[in-house]
């Protein structure tokens, strides 16, 4: 998962059962500090990685909005977590 987060549209999932029910996967969050759910990113985040004890990536853009793209030098970071995800599940390129 990467960007959005777990819930309906625009509404972040807090019920910490559910999400333990659902056997996430370890999840990237990228998000700017000026993004209007950015409150629901950072709650919902935690959430998983304290209470649910999923693996959690969290990148923070400072002073940036909604709708970024793939501006703010986040890919490389994500990559990198993406390939450390899969190898950690065997699951790496040979």
């Amino acid at each position: 998962m990467i960007y959005s987060f777990y819930g309906r549209l625009s509404v972040a999932s807090m019920d910490a059962d559910a999400l333990r029910a659902g056997e996430l996967p370890p999840t990237f969050y990228v998000y700017g500090t000026e993004d209007p759910f950015y409150s629901q990113f950072e709650a919902q985040s935690e959430l998983l990685r304290d209470d649910v004890g999923i693996p959690v990536r969290r990148l923070v853009l400072r002073g940036w909005p909604y709708g970024f793209g793939g501006d703010g030098d986040w890919i490389e970071d994500y990559a990198a977590w993406l390939e450390a995800v899969f190898a950690a599940n065997g699951q790496a390129e040979q």
